[in-house]
């Protein structure tokens, strides 16, 4: 099997053209060549010395990110830097690496749906019954109970140390969720406008949240990285679907940012 096949199936299903715009020309194969052997497959939410590092380890040649690797140009590449390290290892080792971002947020299977099922979600749904561009929340029911215990929920299944929270008193019945950064205004529009009580999100601005709790709906506000839980289904969707034996999720943690 070649790199390129992996691509394929991968492009099948989260195309390029429902990431957002300024998304598309950093997605696809950034680095590398689609026309090499496969050997192994390391998936993580960045790409990093350290994750590269541990590729090698484990005989992998193609490296599958959430996030963009090169998501700004590069005006200088000095031996020195970390970007340079990684770079200088990929052309040594003959790895290459694919970037899913927006469109795999988006997609049916993605970012959003897992989070929604490991937030124990009832009756999944999306605006227009639609998983295209720009079409991120996912929104279902959970049986009714406060903010403040329904975050205990989120803070065991997304593996965190803490949350924070707007409204814990209020009683909550439907519940969204975007993963990374959805705390944009029209992202606080689309859960109030399908009826939902509380909203699970990264990066939370405070008048964000003022807005959000004058309209009536409470906050969990979760680490950025929780896309990662994506890579646990598409683990089991690419041995599946593709008879691959060997294909890792990076043990390191990049995610620099955790609650206390």
């Amino acid at each position: 099997m070649l790199i390129k096949d992996v691509i394929n199936y991968l492009e099948s299903r989260f195309p390029i053209s429902n990431a957002e715009d300024f998304d598309q020309p950093k997605l696809g194969l950034v680095i590398g060549s689609e026309n090499i052997t496969l050997s192994n497959i390391m998936l993580t939410l960045d790409m990093n010395l350290e994750v590269l590092e541990e590729a090698i380890t484990k005989g992998c040649n193609l490296i599958i990110s959430h996030h963009p690797y090169l998501f700004t140009p590069l005006s200088k590449v000095l031996f020195e830097s970390p970007k340079a390290q990684v770079l200088r290892k990929m052309f040594e080792h003959q790895i290459s690496l694919y970037c899913m971002h927006t469109n795999l947020d988006v997609g049916l299977g993605g970012v959003n749906d897992v989070l929604a099922s490991k937030l124990k979600f009832k009756n999944i749904k999306t605006i227009n019954n639609e998983a295209n561009k720009g079409n991120y929340l996912r929104y279902g029911t959970v049986d009714q109970m406060t903010v403040s215990e329904y975050a205990k929920i989120v803070k065991k299944e997304l593996g965190l140390n803490g949350v924070r929270v707007s409204l814990p008193n209020k009683k909550i019945k439907t519940v969204g969720v975007v993963g990374g950064s959805g705390a944009h205004p029209y992202d606080i529009q689309n859960a109030i406008s399908v009826g939902c009580d509380c909203y699970v999100t990264g990066e939370v601005k405070l008048n964000i949240a003022q807005e959000a709790k004058e309209l009536g709906l409470a906050i969990i506000e979760v680490n950025h990285g929780t896309e990662k839980f994506v890579f646990e289904q598409l683990q089991i969707d690419l041995k599946n679907d593709l008879e691959l034996n060997e294909v890792f999720i990076t043990s390191f943690n990049t995610d620099p940012m955790n609650f206390e």
